[in-house]
């Protein structure tokens, strides 16, 4: 039951109130005109444990991205469970290239948004210090229909909260654009759509050497060892071949977020799986599994006409 208890509150720690005192009072009242946010390391939830090399001690890379791959986007697990898989993620791509911004896209856990996507103007007490909005680019997606600026989806959304901390430590100069997005039950395309034609202009050639695309998400939940690999077979078939039309094959709770890479990527993505485990292979409970792809995606080279 210890063991249990413990697995639970890992797999689900999220944003709460408090504060930190630690901040110039310049710096921490520009912050505070906006909703401030909190993560696991602010609140002292669990100790933040510190990568000495590039890859978690007890596992290596299945694939080492070559040397002249530049990812635009890239996904990433929210369950501060895989902690040390999620810090070597954002470490190697802080090696590849730096970021101005981050678009999130994190999938809604507790429905808390009345719109089929939400936005805040808000910021992140990391831990590390704010991670600010880019609060041009937030009010810019909220004018598509079907969007909320709504900050209390934010307050217990870890999809969001879980990754600002890594996103500080290896980011420290970029900004977020979070976006929540309704997204395990069959995607909406109509309103996929109308999101990713707004952002397409953040994603041409020369706007991804600023920007990028993090898909906040975790695969197979809730399965046996043998039902977990049957649905992690299925989404490989995408995660390997984005050039495929299965992304609808991905097995994951943030459907909308594959839906909105793979638009995107318009079939001219190269695909690297840096890792892929699970939480029976971290913590050795084979009940309830969530299993967990770490993923950089770039452009290939011009294709021959």
């Amino acid at each position: 039951m210890k063991k249990t208890a413990l697995f639970i509150l890992t797999l689900f720690l999220f944003s709460c109130n408090s504060s930190k005192k630690d901040f110039s009072a310049d710096t921490e009242s520009a912050v505070l005109q906006t909703p401030l946010y909190h993560t696991w390391l602010s609140l002292n939830e669990m100790e933040y444990r510190d990568m000495e090399s590039e890859s978690p001690p007890f596992a290596m890379p299945l694939n080492i991205p070559p040397r002249d791959y530049f990812p635009w986007a890239g996904i990433v697990s929210h369950h501060i469970l895989a902690h040390d898989y999620i810090d070597a993620w954002f470490s190697r791509l802080s090696q590849m290239r730096d970021i101005k911004r981050f678009y999130i896209i994190s999938p809604d856990h507790y429905g808390v948004s009345l719109q089929p996507f939400s936005l805040t103007a808000g910021s992140w007490d990391s831990g590390f210090g704010f991670v600010e909005s880019d609060v041009e680019k937030v009010n810019e997606l909220a004018e598509i229909p079907g969007a909320a600026l709504d900050p209390n989806v934010f307050f217990i959304e870890h999809g969001i909260s879980a990754l600002m901390p890594y996103l500080k430590k290896y980011f420290p100069r970029a900004k977020a654009v979070a976006v929540t997005v309704n997204a395990e039950s069959e995607v909406n395309t109509r309103t996929g759509r109308q999101l990713t034609d707004a952002l397409e202009k953040e994603f041409t050639d020369e706007k991804k050497q600023e920007n990028f695309l993090l898909i906040s998400s975790d695969f197979s939940h809730k399965g046996s060892v043998d039902e977990t690999a049957l649905n992690d077979f299925k989404s490989m078939q995408y995660l390997n071949n984005t050039n495929s039309a299965f992304w609808n094959m991905v097995i994951c709770d943030n459907r909308m977020g594959i839906y909105i890479l793979d638009r995107l990527g318009k079939r001219n993505m190269k695909s690297v799986i840096l890792y892929h485990t699970n939480s029976y292979d971290i913590y050795g409970y084979d009940e309830d599994i969530t299993s967990y792809f770490f993923v950089y995606f770039a452009d290939m080279e011009q294709r021959h006409r």
